[in-house]
């Protein structure tokens, strides 16, 4: 079967390490390097997290065989005392059953208990570990807030005294947008894992909206991508006549029109 058939934590985990790399070159000492380090981190917790999920709680099933076999018990005891006593009857059986209701009944909520019980558990798991993921979305978000393409589309007024630094041209702004654009992308990627292995409509709908989220955060990345290769076509690899190693840095305040960017289709 092909590797490309499903997804690998361990892809995952390389794909993260690299990006961190990816970005440290560029961006040294960034909070967008810092935050990748530790959703790397965090990724290797996961598959050991999954597998905890996806374990049998075995004292809850043997607590569920225990009070079904308790149930099982009653109910033939019942029937014995019915055929005993000479109940030939549907109604002579039902007026033989009601002496035992109560305990049929406390039985019976106690057997369901127990059943979802366990469910309820990995749910909680589940929804614990998205939540985290969500925050970690919503850091990403926080990070490329104040990176406003205005400012190298040239439509920006006058800086005002509290205005963010604009320190980032045009290719750099670019690169760092995609960067988030992927960080976003590999959290998604991340909180699937919980659900791969784990068949439950409100964990599964839990993970639907974090991969919603980070979608509707990535379309807002976008859109800012789109303004500073439109303003800019440098930005985009498609104007520059000199060509810089892939891996270099450009120097802050480089003339967007002189520095090459990498092919818009193979990112650095």
């Amino acid at each position: 079967m092909s590797r490309l058939t499903a997804l690998d934590t361990q892809r995952v985990q390389e794909t993260l390490a690299t990006l961190r790399l990816r970005i440290e070159d560029r961006f040294p000492r960034s909070g967008l390097a810092e935050l990748v380090g530790q959703i790397h981190v965090l990724s290797k917790e996961v598959e050991e997290q999954v597998d905890a999920i996806v374990r049998p709680h075995l004292g809850i099933r043997l607590a569920a065989t225990v009070v079904s076999l308790l149930i099982v018990a009653v109910l033939a005891v019942v029937a014995s005392q019915v055929h005993a006593g000479g109940a030939s009857t549907w109604v002579e059986l039902a007026q033989g059953l009601e002496a035992s209701t109560s305990e049929l009944v406390y039985l019976g909520a106690g057997f369901i208990l127990l059943v979802t019980w366990e469910t309820r558990i990995k749910r909680r798991r589940v929804i614990k570990a998205v939540s985290r993921l969500r925050e970690l979305a919503h850091v990403v978000d926080m990070l490329q807030l104040t990176k406003d393409p205005d400012g190298v589309a040239g439509v920006s007024h006058k800086a005002a005294p509290h205005s963010p630094r604009r320190e980032l041209d045009a290719w750099e702004l670019g690169r760092y947008l995609d960067y988030c654009s992927e960080t976003l992308s590999l959290i998604a990627k991340l909180g699937f894992f919980y659900v791969a292995r784990f068949d439950d409509p409100e964990a599964t709908n839990a993970v639907n909206q974090l991969e919603d989220l980070t979608n509707g955060l990535s379309r807002k990345i976008w859109q800012k991508i789109m303004i500073v290769r439109s303003a800019n076509p440098a930005a985009a690899g498609s104007g520059p006549t000199r060509a810089i190693p892939r891996d270099a840095k450009p120097s802050l305040g480089t003339a967007p029109a002189t520095v090459a960017a990498p092919p818009a289709s193979e990112p650095a």
